[in-house]
């Protein structure tokens, strides 16, 4: 029988999950050094919407892969904080569009610099060539599984 130990030194899931939840650990502590107070799962859905404004719940929760009942309390949490808004869809009234706030859109350049700051530390001591393999792997990985 395997050992964990035998399991994990070759495991690629088992590193990539560990590499995401330490990843994830710096960047809410980055967050929380300059006393920004949201979670990376608030960051998540602030990138997506970022990007394009206006998305609905369902296109969020796609992208993230995340239940729609999760981005349901995000997106609470994130109303409450003036970070966002729900407005009634103008064709489906079963449907809210998330906009950003004033707050939320006067957040992203120093969310972006948090960011691209997590981003340096955990790839420090890592060359160019080794970064673009990964992110080559774990795009294919995206692509087997998408």
């Amino acid at each position: 029988m395997i050992s964990f130990d035998e399991y994990t030194r070759g495991s690629f899931d088992y590193k990539a999950n560990k590499s995401a939840l330490l990843i994830t650990r710096q960047l809410a502590k980055n967050f929380k050094d300059k006393d920004i107070v949201i979670s990376t799962e608030q960051w998540k859905l602030l990138l997506y919407l970022y990007r394009e404004d206006g998305q609905t719940q369902c296109s969020l929760s796609e992208a993230t892969g995340k239940d729609e009942p999760s981005i349901s309390r995000i997106i609470n949490t994130m109303e409450k904080n003036n970070l966002v808004l729900r407005i009634p869809h103008p064709n489906d009234r079963r449907t809210n569009l998330i906009y950003l706030t004033e707050g939320g859109r006067n957040m992203r350049e120093m969310l972006m610099f948090l960011g691209k700051k997590t981003n340096e530390e955990v790839t420090r001591g890592i060359t160019r060539e080794e970064i673009e393999t990964c992110i080559n792997v774990l795009d294919k990985i995206i692509g087997n599984l998408s």
